[in-house]
């Protein structure tokens, strides 16, 4: 089974591979720190992440296109999951979280609204040693158990009750 073949601790980024998306951060932070990477998802940046892995100091392993499935299990079992794009909001943070990983983001990205309210993860400014060393010390303290709890702030479910109230508020000040 692919998943016992895997590290018992390990950084994890996922998400399309093209360049924007800054998955070579994932394995800078990896060598920082001395814990193996996973890298999952597919894209044409897939060779050049390739060549990368190859030189690290720490074991990587990249999956391809990964099921649904999998991708839920990584995240399950990763010690944290790394997202160092800049993005408006990015639901991958979201989705670690709801499976209990904490996360480490890009501090100029909206990500950083998203732990922020669920408590879930460490916005980084730079990805210096110093400050990368710091970050994994802060995702240690991070209650995980509470995580996924913390973030049905995020949920469908949620999001339709909330509109539902909405659109009820304004069609009583409309008829009221």
């Amino acid at each position: 089974h692919l998943m016992e073949s895997l590290p018992a601790d390990y950084v994890l980024g996922a998400s399309r591979f093209v360049p924007y998306k800054q998955l070579d951060a994932v394995i800078d932070v990896g060598d920082m720190v001395g814990l193996p990477v996973v890298l999952a998802g597919s894209g044409p940046d897939a060779s050049r992440l390739r060549s990368l892995a190859d030189k690290a100091s720490v074991p990587v392993v990249i999956l391809e296109q990964p099921s649904d499935a999998l991708l839920f299990s990584l995240y399950q079992e990763a010690y944290v999951y790394i997202f160092p794009a800049i993005e408006d909001f990015g639901i991958m943070p979201v989705e670690a979280m709801a499976c209990g990983t904490p996360v480490m983001v890009n501090s100029a990205g909206g990500a950083v609204e998203s732990i922020r309210m669920c408590e879930g993860g460490v916005a980084m400014e730079s990805c210096d040693p110093d400050s990368v060393r710091e970050a994994f010390q802060r995702i240690g303290t991070i209650d995980r158990l509470g995580l996924p709890q913390r973030a049905e702030i995020f949920s469908r479910e949620r999001f339709v009750a909330e509109v539902h109230s909405w659109t009820e508020k304004a069609a009583g000040t409309v008829n009221g």
